[in-house]
């Protein structure tokens, strides 16, 4: 009888220990790490500055994706730039990451992809000289999907 009950704590711990890492999973899968950098184009530069980003940032994230350092990237424009010049931002460029470190956590591993990378100039410029960071963030996204 005593055998019996010893055996079954250890199979209820287990299935409990089980459940409890499959929800953890579960939830973490639908729960993204994200960074998000705002940037400000000069007067006039915006068509440059997301070409440079294209041609650039987005080259260095594709071969991180490839890498499965990072899980995407997005270019998010914002639109009312278009009308009102005194906007705060122009475009964000957002990295979903694997981790909750984000970058700290694949640093290293990003440094050798952008000492490989040659800096596309588009008409003579690089970022500095066309926009400016305006400031980063770290953000949760939470993906919620409808019961179908």
């Amino acid at each position: 009888m005593k055998k019996h009950t010893i055996y079954l704590f250890l199979f209820l711990s287990l299935s409990n220990y089980i459940v409890s890492h499959a929800q953890s999973k579960a939830q973490s899968a639908n729960t993204k790490t994200w960074t998000l950098t705002y940037i400000k184009s000069n007067p006039l530069q915006k068509a440059r500055v997301k070409e440079f980003l294209e041609k650039n940032w987005f080259a260095m994230d594709s071969i991180a994706v490839a890498q499965g350092l990072i899980s995407k990237y997005e270019l998010l424009e914002n639109v009312a730039g278009e009308t009102d010049p005194v906007s705060e931002w122009d475009f964000i460029v957002a990295v979903e990451y694997f981790t909750t470190g984000t970058y700290t956590d694949i640093a290293e591993k990003f440094e050798k992809i952008r000492k490989s990378h040659t800096t596309i100039p588009i008409d003579g410029f690089v970022l500095k000289d066309m926009a400016k960071i305006v400031k980063s963030e770290t953000v949760r996204k939470r993906e919620y999907v409808p019961n179908r």
